[in-house]
């Protein structure tokens, strides 16, 4: 695997004011959450939909970073769909995004994209989904108890969601006006030392048949060509310090309606 270039602070500067993330409709992450102690268990874990995103965050993450996650995955989301809109162009929206997310200020440690195929004749969406961020988690090979920890969350934000009328509904929705046949399912984690970790598995699909729901129904496997991309990536925060007013200022203030957040 080739090693990610150092790329400066300048030229990360400059690379987001290039990125055109102005969509009819973008979506801010919320400004306010309660404040959680590390690896707190009496605080529920949360899951947040996030334009075409299912992120799930074990309990004990701070304010900032958790908003800092949330936005980083928006800019880069939006950067790449408005760069590649068309459902066949997966493998390049995935490459973006990466890029987009590590100008951000991650660190790419873990990619992989290709075509991928359902195991039955009929399977769901989110089913293979999860499927793909338990490979992600393990290629990240993180402790066992954080590893666990992360496909759990994910796990249960999946199960949470299909009875959570509200968060399913802007998913759809979302989706629907998204319209390039793609979406994630990810969990995030500050350890105990601080770190974030994000784990990632996309789906990206070309659908032959007029299914208009993707998650929770059965999809006939002959019906779609499926793609599969895995990440792993680690945030740092001296250059999130240093990008986060520019995120802010291209994602702008405008509607929320992209997002729906509840307790897992």
């Amino acid at each position: 695997m080739k090693k990610n270039p150092v790329v400066t602070i300048a030229e990360r500067l400059e690379r987001l004011s290039a990125y055109d993330v102005t969509p009819e409709e973008v979506v801010l992450a919320p400004r306010s959450f309660p404040r959680l102690a590390a690896f707190n268990v009496e605080e529920p874990s949360r899951a947040s939909i996030v334009g075409d995103a299912v992120l799930s965050f074990v309990s004990g993450m701070s304010d900032q970073n958790r908003t800092d996650v949330l936005n980083t995955y928006l800019f880069a989301s939006l950067a790449a769909t408005k760069k590649y809109p068309a459902d066949n162009q997966g493998k390049e929206w995935y490459q973006t995004f990466l890029a987009a997310i590590q100008d951000c200020g991650w660190v790419v440690l873990k990619r992989y994209y290709d075509s991928t195929a359902a195991s039955g004749k009929t399977f769901t969406m989110d089913q293979l989904a999860l499927t793909i961020l338990s490979s992600a988690v393990a290629a990240a090979a993180v402790p066992g108890p954080t590893s666990a920890l992360l496909l759990k969350v994910a796990s249960d934000a999946m199960a949470s969601l299909q009875k959570s009328e509200q968060p399913l509904k802007v998913f759809d929705q979302n989706i629907k006006e998204k319209g390039t046949g793609g979406f994630a399912v990810g969990s995030c984690i500050e350890t105990e030392g601080r770190e974030v970790i994000l784990t990632l598995g996309a789906v990206r699909f070309i659908n032959r048949t007029n299914q208009t729901k993707v998650l929770f129904v059965n999809w006939d496997s002959s019906s779609v060509d499926l793609y599969r991309g895995e990440s792993h990536m680690t945030m740092v925060p001296s250059i999130i310090e240093k990008t986060r007013a520019i995120i802010a200022g291209k994602l702008g203030d405008r509607a929320v309606k992209q997002v729906s957040e509840w307790d897992i």
